[in-house]
């Protein structure tokens, strides 16, 4: 299984939790005649929450683990789910404090109790509600690939900016002519070298003059297009059985279009 589906899995038994803090508060509070014995409601909610802390503990830290180890900028979709989660995270506290500490503040303790509920299920939505559409419930492999990738490159920052340094494109005629060879037995069945039109990639015409490689959107440049060949993102297959100066031939003569 999954990490990505547990974690998602894990966000629907949040979701849950939350929906029973709320209906044993409502019943506690809003009903005038309580059909169930309220310390055994009150019981039930102290002990729900208690459970709601560990499993958002264990996902906060699921969450912040990833964006410690890809140090991934986060999209509009993941910056409103990090808003929910800390509002949660301060409204849970000064909920504590008005119980345990400020009972002169109880009354409000209710309506944080609720607001909170109300952003778990912002929560869930922008995370594990959305994993499990985009990968049709688990089944869907894609998304999970896509963060391996984004985790793979990552771990290997370091490597690639020392290669970065290292490493100088070739402009002799001799390695654009084998790179030519190479691409046109190797690359030509999917990119189209001398445009930007796409057969199964993308074109490639001025690929090493643009700002950004034109599917993983990383920095154009020698060393993101040799990890492309050995790491490949998205449906490109890995070249990693090139070698070193077979990989240096063809950059050579990507950096002629």
């Amino acid at each position: 299984m999954s990490i990505f589906f547990l974690k998602s899995l894990l966000s629907v038994v949040l979701l849950l939790s939350a929906v029973i803090a709320m209906y044993t508060m409502f019943e506690v509070f809003g009903r005038k005649d309580i059909k169930i014995n309220s310390d055994k409601l009150k019981r039930l909610h102290r002990l729900n929450g208690i459970f709601y802390l560990l499993v958002f503990a264990f996902i906060a830290y699921f969450c912040i683990n990833f964006i410690v180890v890809t140090r991934a900028e986060l999209s509009t979709r993941s910056t409103f789910h990090s808003l929910f989660a800390v509002l949660v995270i301060v409204l849970m506290g000064i909920k504590i404090s008005y119980i345990r500490v400020y009972r002169h503040f109880y009354n409000q303790a209710k309506m944080f109790g609720l607001i909170m509920a109300i952003l778990t299920f912002g929560i869930v939505a922008t995370s594990g509600g959305y994993y499990l559409l985009v990968s049709d419930f688990g089944t869907d492999p894609s998304f999970d690939k896509l963060m391996q990738y984004k985790t793979k490159v990552t771990v290997r920052k370091e490597q690639t900016i020392d290669e970065s340094v290292r490493f100088s494109l070739k402009t002799d005629s001799e390695s654009v002519g084998r790179g030519k060879t190479l691409f046109g037995s190797k690359c030509s069945f999917c990119h189209n070298a001398y445009s930007t039109d796409n057969i199964v990639g993308p074109g490639l015409k001025g690929i090493l003059k643009n700002d950004k490689l034109p599917v993983s959107k990383r920095p154009a440049s020698p060393v993101n297009i040799l990890l492309q060949f050995t790491e490949p993102f998205n449906r490109m297959p890995s070249f990693d059985h090139l070698s070193e100066e077979e990989m240096s031939d063809i950059l050579a003569f990507l950096n002629t279009l």
